[in-house]
């Protein structure tokens, strides 16, 4: 797992500063959890969109993102 996880940053990593667009599934507080065209619910990583207007996304929205940031398995991106 630890070396699946390592691989798994790095090509995390490679996607910061892209930009793309996300599926909003939920809100937690003011911060969208969404996925890529790519990622499947409940099964792959997540796009976390923080900053101004994403409290105010809503689930089922399609919304345009840049990524921010990058963990194990999630992306952090703010809005376009």
């Amino acid at each position: 797992m630890r070396k699946q996880q390592a691989i798994s940053a790095a090509r995390l990593a490679a996607r910061v500063g892209t930009k793309m667009k996300v599926l909003v599934d939920r809100i937690e507080c003011r911060t969208a959890i969404a996925r890529s065209e790519a990622d499947a619910p409940d099964i792959d990583g997540t796009v976390r969109i923080t900053g101004k207007g994403a409290g105010k996304l809503r689930a089922g929205e399609f919304v345009a993102v840049v990524t921010t940031a990058a963990t194990a398995y999630d992306l952090k991106a703010r809005l376009r």
